[in-house]
């Protein structure tokens, strides 16, 4: 028989156990999201320079190639879409600079990711110029108001 002095004793246990469990959980589900969108914004930048470095540059027309960039970033494909790759990303998040020499022609191709700002379960991670790729450009180099 149980006495009367230990009566509650299991519902007290569950509630710390509990607890504990819960927090365990929902610090792994938080790492794990953010690790998970971060994967997401490599590929994604990862993809673009790699259509970066062949992809044809017009020196007359820059905002068509890094417009194309963006949007590759952003919804995975040359055109616009209507769902970003990742939820809140912006065109304003995606930075595309094309290294270029003297000439204006383009020897590499980076993409960065400013500012963009991972809002998890219980807290936000920030990326300060993360992900990003660079690629080497071998693309046809073209000037239409030459």
């Amino acid at each position: 028989m149980r006495r009367r002095s230990e009566r509650g004793n299991a519902m007290l246990e569950f509630a710390l156990g509990f607890s504990m469990f819960w927090m365990l959980f929902s610090g792994v589900y938080q790492i794990g999201y953010a690790y998970y969108i971060y994967d997401r914004l490599a590929v994604a930048t990862a993809n673009a320079a790699e259509l970066g470095s062949r992809l044809s540059y017009d020196s007359s027309n820059v905002s068509a190639f890094s417009t194309s960039l963006k949007n590759m970033v952003l919804y995975g494909s040359e055109t616009a879409g209507t769902y970003p790759v990742v939820p809140g990303l912006t065109t304003a998040n995606v930075a595309v600079d094309a290294h270029t020499d003297g000439n204006g022609i383009p020897h590499y191709v980076t993409v960065n990711i400013t500012g963009y700002t991972i809002n998890a379960l219980f807290t936000s991670f920030s990326l300060p110029n993360k992900p990003g790729a660079t690629g080497l450009y071998y693309g046809q180099y073209t000037c239409s108001a030459c």
